[in-house]
């Protein structure tokens, strides 16, 4: 049994997460679910015994109170840090990470069990690949057996399915359940995925570094039954997103089934939290109907296939999900259209004019905004400063620096934040502000790559209202990709890529009448089945 009592984890004078108080027992999974930022990762790396804590921990009887103590119990313990494939060498082999992993620990080798292990991961095939050539949900997999590898009975997994395609999120809670229920082992996983909760036997929501609600996911949905409305309104003491309004007062309007996200609005309204009011003037744009114009796009590495002939249409004024398994070639794709890849094989149009070499594509520069995963931000700046630095960069004066900076910082709420470092906020500030600098030159197409990954369910709902806000009233054509796929619902059209192919290209509202009744995540686990060959 695992008893945390009233444990509080400081970096220097910033409390991380502050009287945190759990029991587990054997045979458990419980969920630690909310944002990056959330304290979800100090608490477990205070009772992995890698981070110093005040309070006290007590494992099977053993009580600790500093990571010097924890020693004791590592032997006993697993911890899979987050990233992907964090704990990987890039030149080592699958089989050659076992006989790493295997000398770390000082265990003999058992052919059995490990082969166990290989099959439920579906990498007995690949025991020879390097890790560096496998696929972000193959990584993790790896990364999960290694640390199954001395057979724990506490198993600490910070964010395993972050960045994971929902095919391999699936198959990491299957070889955790299978360990659960084969070894009895106490599994303690954090997430951002609010889905992955029903998987869970107990569930605690953090915010702010404090468990703000614990329970089975049924209790937590049935405590804020009462605040949840059908349909999307305005109003000054509510919050709407993907078609639900949540309030503390009553409302004349019919009560609905709330989810789990549900949990974190009805608590941004008890402590008189508001999502940021995103309005624009309309505005009109010269811009030509098909923005992107992809004809057998082809990317190669070596004798890999990494996209394979490729059609793809942007229009103006519409949000075109890319979707794809880990691998895919989705972000290959990507990269090829922003001219960070040379095109193998293809012809690619963009704003009506081909694109033939690197000219071309300085020319239209100034009509392309992008954001990259985790934003790409200078570190040493203040939000300020790179705002500046990337205004420089687009060619903007001092004077039009200064107007955009009062605007969008207004707009999207982050005036406070300016003369902090990107570090120093959260990671929905960061979001906001590195969408507002890939907006600063004015452009007509953004590319956005998992933008949304481990922000807050309040930062995801005000994102996507701006991407609405945007498209219509800017009539900008946003390209993104995701591993969210209940976003596919906020998309006009999605594109499905399977091991550099593309599989699937319509609307939401034709992928709901061919497929009755199911959630786009069950269309999309359909369509692309097992992706270990990836």
């Amino acid at each position: 049994m695992l008893v945390v009592k009233n444990i509080t984890v400081k970096y220097k004078e910033k409390v991380a997460a502050k009287n945190i108080n759990f029991e587990v027992k054997e045979g458990e999974i419980v969920g630690l679910i909310g944002a990056d930022g959330a304290g979800k990762s100090s608490t477990l790396h205070a009772i992995a015994g890698v981070k110093g804590f005040e309070g006290e921990i007590e494992y099977n009887g053993y009580k600790y109170h500093s990571p010097k103590e924890a020693e004791k119990i590592k032997d006993r313990l697993s911890l899979m840090p987050q990233g992907l494939g964090l704990v990987l060498y890039d030149l080592l082999s699958v089989r050659e990470h076992f006989d790493f992993f295997r000398g770390l620990r000082g265990i003999r080798k058992d052919p059995e069990y490990e082969k166990r292990l290989l099959k439920m991961a579906g990498l007995y095939e690949f025991q020879d690949r390097l890790a560096g050539n496998l696929s972000g949900g193959m990584r993790q997999k790896l990364s999960l057996i290694l640390a199954l590898l001395h057979r724990p009975q506490l198993l600490i997994l910070d964010e395993p399915t972050t960045g994971v395609d929902p095919i391999s999120r699936r198959e990491l809670w299957d070889i955790v359940d299978n360990e659960r229920k084969e070894n009895g082992i106490i599994a303690l996983i954090s997430t951002a995925y609010m889905q992955e909760a029903a998987l869970m036997d107990k569930i605690m929501l953090f915010d702010e570094g404090e468990i703000i609600a614990k329970g089975t996911n049924e209790e937590l949905i049935q405590s804020i039954k009462d605040y949840t409305y059908e349909g999307e309104i305005e109003c000054d003491e509510c919050m709407s997103f993907a078609g639900k309004t949540y309030s503390l007062k009553d409302l004349n309007l019919k009560k609905t089934t709330p989810t789990l996200e549900g949990l974190f609005f009805v608590n941004a309204l008890k402590k008189n939290r508001k999502m940021p009011k995103i309005k624009l003037e309309q505005k009109h744009t010269d811009t030509p109907e098909t923005v992107v114009k992809a004809v057998g796009l082809t990317k190669k590495f070596g004798n890999f296939i990494a996209d394979d002939h490729i059609d793809l249409e942007l229009k103006k004024g519409e949000i075109l999900g890319l979707l794809g398994a880990n691998g895919a070639g989705k972000t290959t794709f990507m990269k090829m259209l922003l001219g960070l890849y040379p095109i193998d094989e293809g012809e690619l149009y963009l704003l009506g004019e081909k694109i033939n070499s690197y000219k071309d594509r300085i020319k239209l520069k100034s009509k392309i905004g992008y954001v990259s995963q985790r934003f790409a931000l200078y570190d040493d700046l203040t939000i300020y400063e790179n705002i500046k630095y990337f205004g420089k960069m687009h060619g903007l004066t001092s004077e039009e620096i200064e107007k955009k900076a009062e605007f969008f910082s207004n707009l999207l709420d982050f005036k406070d934040y300016l003369n902090f470092f990107p570090t120093d906020v959260p990671l929905g500030i960061n979001q906001r502000f590195s969408v507002a600098v890939a907006l600063l030159h004015d452009p007509v197409v953004l590319f956005l790559d998992e933008p949304t990954s481990g922000v807050d369910t309040i930062a995801r709902a005000s994102f996507w209202k701006f991407m609405r806000e945007l498209k219509e009233k800017w009539q900008i054509s946003i390209l993104i990709t995701t591993h969210y796929m209940s976003e596919a619902e906020y998309c006009d059209r999605v594109v499905v890529l399977k091991r550099g192919k593309k599989i699937l290209d319509d609307t939401m509202s034709n992928i709901h009448k061919n497929y009755p009744g199911m959630s786009f995540e069950d269309v999309f686990i359909k369509l692309v089945g097992n992706n270990n060959e990836d």
